[in-house]
């Protein structure tokens, strides 16, 4: 497992010719290296969850979406454009409080997966500006290099329907955990996705992936 406070820069380019994104790995929030990093991306996510989405539960009037489970064994997968954060979402370890256990673990036929080998997926987002390009493929695409870097075999997190026909086109294998129920105004469901079968990084979808420490 990532020990708290690294960061690693996974660079990602598409063979078509298209501009890259930098993919930075960064393991707790209290890492002082990379706290304007942090700052810029919960800002973002206010914006978008809040602002956009209407997530009113999750406003403050610091404009920071910051919740308890952004902590020093959060990792945090950003992309930078010109050293700005343009997208991102976090991986939040299953041993320790997380979304599912807490809050929706009625969606779940049975226990909710937990290990070591095991992280929840959450807060995914991308900005305004930068959304219908190629950073979507970019960003999702470097979840299973991510994982392997952290020595996971499997992420479990809380989707919306949308998000099945995206985990399709990026070849990844995974399963509901239980049926899509309304919470909120919201069909939502419990997913897990298998990692150690997942395609090799970039491999889905056309990219080479290489790891700077």
């Amino acid at each position: 497992m990532a020990i708290a406070g690294t960061s690693v820069l996974l660079r990602m380019s598409l063979r078509t010719g298209v501009a890259a994104f930098m993919i930075r790995l960064i393991t707790g929030s209290a890492d002082p290296r990379h706290q304007d990093l942090l700052e810029e991306h919960y800002r973002l996510r206010h914006n978008i969850f809040v602002g956009e989405r209407g997530w009113a539960a999750l406003a403050r009037p610091d404009g920071r979406e910051v919740d308890a489970y952004d902590t020093p064994q959060t990792v945090y997968v950003l992309a930078l454009d010109d050293g700005h954060v343009v997208g991102g979402y976090r991986f939040l370890p299953t041993s320790t409080p997380h979304l599912l256990q807490d809050r929706y673990s009625h969606l779940v036929d049975g226990p909710v997966p937990r290990g070591r080998e095991i992280h929840e997926w959450s807060r995914f987002f991308i900005r305004k500006d930068r959304r219908g390009g190629s950073l979507f493929r970019q960003l999702i695409g470097s979840g299973p290099g991510a994982c392997r870097l952290l020595g996971l075999a499997s992420l479990t997190s809380v989707i919306e329907p949308d998000w099945l026909s995206r985990f399709d086109a990026a070849s990844f294998r995974y399963g509901l955990l239980g049926p899509f129920i309304e919470v909120a105004g919201m069909q939502l469901a419990a997913v897990q996705i298998d990692i150690e079968r997942a395609p090799a990084s970039g491999q889905a979808i056309g990219r080479d992936t290489r790891v700077e420490q």
